[in-house]
């Protein structure tokens, strides 16, 4: 062996070695296209829940978490989509639809930018599922609670002086007759 042939063949091994070594090129930040396009759905959904369109805010999420799948913004927007489910105000979905996803988000591995928030809503969903349990909500059948109020009221009043007048005609009868 020639001593080039040497010197390349030491080149070539070391070259590999290091190469072996090398640490895997880190995933790239998010590029500004897809924080904005992140922004955007994220106004577009809140738009449409301000205007009691829950459920074209949650396909706008929804179809954003399909194109960005396997992005941060893309895991992120499960947080998003169960925060609308806890909304008092979206009447088509149930809180333990809501604890459900957001117990899916909380374990999903990965970057989680709202997982503070996401605890703190799945507590709130908890609790508003258990009260709501405890308590059975009680609805007036068919009358106003004022109203059968007042009309209690004078049902009792009327009690009241038919009783009185009931005592004032005896009252009546044993002056009429002060000999027995």
């Amino acid at each position: 062996m020639t001593r080039r042939s040497v010197v390349v063949g030491l080149s070539i091994l070391i070259a590999g070695s290091l190469a072996g070594c090398a640490k895997p090129p880190a995933a790239e930040p998010p590029g500004p296209a897809t924080a904005t396009t992140f922004a955007n759905a994220l106004t577009a959904a809140e738009a449409r829940a301000e205007a009691g369109d829950y459920v074209g805010a949650d396909r706008i999420l929804a179809d954003f978490a399909l194109k960005e799948k396997g992005t941060p913004e893309g895991q992120e927007v499960a947080f998003w989509r169960a925060m609308y489910m806890v909304d008092p105000n979206n009447k088509g979905a149930s809180m333990a639809e809501a604890v459900r996803a957001l117990d899916i988000y909380l374990a999903t591995p990965g970057v989680k930018w709202s997982r503070a928030h996401a605890q703190v809503l799945r507590r709130t969903a908890l609790s508003v599922q258990a009260l709501r349990t405890q308590q059975p909500i009680r609805l007036a059948a068919g009358r106003d609670t004022v109203f059968v109020t007042r009309e209690e009221e004078i049902a009792a009043l009327r009690d009241q002086l038919a009783k009185a007048n009931a005592e004032l005609e005896r009252i009546k009868k044993r002056l009429a007759d002060p000999g027995r």
